[in-house]
């Protein structure tokens, strides 16, 4: 009978034995997780990925033009904003209004990114041409602002003839999302 007891007492410590390094294993996992997850994070703020109040100072407009503007997380763009313009001579035939925007964006760097996207220019209701802006854009050490260098925006008659262009200033700040 001693020696039963001793076995199943053996038995019963190998299994606390046994637990205690699955529950070890389990708070390694755990400790190794979280470090990942801050880093997940961190590297999030790093994208474009999100929704934008977007402020345009374009060549001859006295206040800025706002817009919202949505990066998704598959590079495709797009954007909305007022929609009335008028453009100078010798294209202020061209269009009164604008559509939305859509294009494709893409991370040349750590926090440089490639943006290039297309707007039909209306006239008088009636798709008359289209707009196209082409820009690098530059994230903050935040992640939360961007702006843009070499942004150049050319308006197109509506066999993609090259009519006029201008270079814009940009400035996004990231919107609070769920």
């Amino acid at each position: 009978m001693i020696t039963e007891s001793k076995t199943r007492n053996g038995t019963r410590f190998q299994r606390v034995i046994v637990t205690m390094k699955e529950g070890l294993i389990a708070v390694v996992l755990l400790l190794a997780a979280v470090p990942a997850n801050l880093v997940a994070q961190s590297s999030e703020k790093k994208t474009l990925a999100g929704v934008w109040e977007v402020k345009i100072s374009a060549g001859g407009v006295q206040s800025p033009l706002l817009s919202i503007a949505i990066f998704g997380q598959d590079g495709s763009f797009t954007t909305t904003g007022n929609t009335k313009f008028s453009l100078a001579p010798p294209n202020q035939g061209l269009g009164d209004q604008r559509g939305p925007g859509y294009g494709r964006w893409a991370q040349t760097g750590d926090r440089e990114f490639k943006l290039t996207f297309y707007v039909v220019v209306l006239k008088e209701g009636e798709v008359n041409g289209y707009m196209r802006v082409r820009c690098t854009m530059s994230l903050s050490e935040s992640g939360n602002e961007f702006t843009t260098s070499d942004c150049v925006a050319q308006f197109l008659d509506a066999n993609w003839k090259v009519l006029d262009s201008d270079q814009d200033m940009v400035k996004g700040t990231r919107l609070e999302t769920p």
